[in-house]
């Protein structure tokens, strides 16, 4: 009994999230301008005009580059906060990773007012590294908990093993911990550039009209003309988070494997 109710749960939520992408994406292949049912035709015409249109190829190139500038600088921040917090007692611990995981929990129209009125102050506007800064302020929690949990999951037992032999802290760290914990800042990465690459709320405060990203271009095609291009931006962002779903998955198992 109870695993045909786990059963039924899992499929009705899978159902209920499933569902309305099964109705919207196959609009993506309509023939039609406008996102209606039924279809008028099967047609590609309109990832050939997300492909070559200036604006959409614009804004994704500034989001490509905006969540790899984010990756890298959330990866060091967050890997590195996740390493000083271990050094600490229990206690120590709980107090850190609370201040630095804080950001996850206070509202996106928050953060955005609070860093356009910040970022504003110190010049640098709407510019490329306030939105790198900005986005590195919500990914870098997300690393920080990645390898937390990776550096939690190690044996103690081998870095003091390697510092009985005469290894320094950093050979310690180089040849043994961060080995060991790479799936942990993988994941972390994958993450970071994940969240840089959807997120809108925070770009909308920042970014200025050279610098929009694709949710921004995606947001605005939403309010001011509904074309089957914004479900073709769906349906290819869809599939890139399935890729990093894949990936993550395939992360977890290399994790495993190594411990």
């Amino acid at each position: 009994m109870s695993r045909a109710i786990y059963w039924t749960s899992l499929s009705l939520a899978f159902i209920f999230l499933i569902l309305p992408l099964v109705v919207v994406l196959p609009l993506a292949f309509n023939d039609s301008t406008f996102l209606t049912y039924p279809m008028e035709g099967f047609s590609v015409r309109w990832f050939r005009e997300f492909f070559t249109a200036p604006p959409w190829l614009y804004t994704l190139g500034n989001s490509a580059r905006v969540a790899l500038g984010t990756t890298v600088v959330a990866v060091l921040v967050g890997g590195l906060a996740a390493m000083g917090t271990m050094l600490a007692g229990k206690w120590g611990q709980i107090v850190l990773s609370a201040l630095f995981v804080s950001p996850v929990v206070i509202p996106s129209v928050v953060l955005g007012v609070a860093m356009a009125y910040a970022f504003g102050r110190v010049g640098l506007g709407s510019t490329y590294q306030a939105l790198v800064l900005a986005h590195t302020i919500l990914a870098a929690p997300l690393v920080f908990l990645s390898v937390m949990t990776s550096l939690k999951g190690l044996d103690p037992e081998l870095e003091r093993a390697a510092a009985s032999l005469g290894a320094s802290r950093w050979y310690r760290f180089r040849t043994v911990t961060l080995p060991l914990a790479m799936p942990g800042f993988a994941t972390g990465a994958l993450f970071a550039f994940i969240t840089s690459f959807d997120e809108v709320v925070v770009a909308l405060f920042i970014a200025s009209p050279e610098s929009q990203t694709l949710p921004i271009t995606l947001f605005s095609s939403l309010r001011d003309r509904l074309q089957p291009t914004i479900v073709v931006v769906a349906l290819l962002l869809s599939i890139v988070s399935c890729l990093f779903i894949l990936a993550l998955n395939r992360l977890q198992k290399r994790s495993l494997a190594a411990r």
